[in-house]
């Protein structure tokens, strides 16, 4: 049976816990992520920031809901709560009831913690708590493709 760490996706970017929400919103955008990790300078996994966390605080309307006639109303009020937001630390934007999964566990034990929480990706870390990579719905399909596979030799 496959473990996480044969699965995993090592190479990732990540905010610490002190950056501003600027720099986070940066890396969201040049990494196609609307999720990343939060650390703090030892590498020790913290939590998350969503951009969905970001939007909801600026956005003036409920999240996802912009009525047509008031779209350019609503991104620019937006744009106008970004600039009171942006300087902010992530540490105020962040959660840090975020499921994990460990390198070394067994694959078929993810499914149901990635399904039960909805998530399309999930942080792996070692046994110090250290961030090592992120394993996604793409890579649990890939692992099942592959046992699938094996029982059909």
């Amino acid at each position: 049976m496959g473990i996480v760490k044969d699965y995993m996706m090592r190479t990732l970017v990540s905010v610490c816990e002190d950056d501003q929400i600027k720099e986070a919103i940066r890396i969201m955008y040049k990494a196609e992520m609307s999720v990343l990790p939060v650390v703090n300078s030892e590498n020790k996994f913290l939590g998350t920031i969503y951009s969905e966390n970001i939007l909801k605080n600026i956005l003036p309307e409920k999240y996802g809901y912009l009525v047509n006639n008031r779209l350019l109303y609503e991104v620019n009020q937006a744009a106008e709560n970004l600039i009171e937001v942006k300087e902010r630390g992530v540490k105020e934007y962040m959660s840090t009831r975020t499921s994990v999964v460990m390198e070394n566990d067994k694959m078929y034990k993810i499914a149901d913690v990635m399904l039960d929480n909805k998530e399309s990706i999930l942080f792996v870390v070692n046994e110090s708590g250290n961030l090592r990579g992120y394993i996604s719905r793409a890579d649990l399909l890939y692992y099942l493709l592959k046992v699938c596979n094996k029982q059909d030799e």
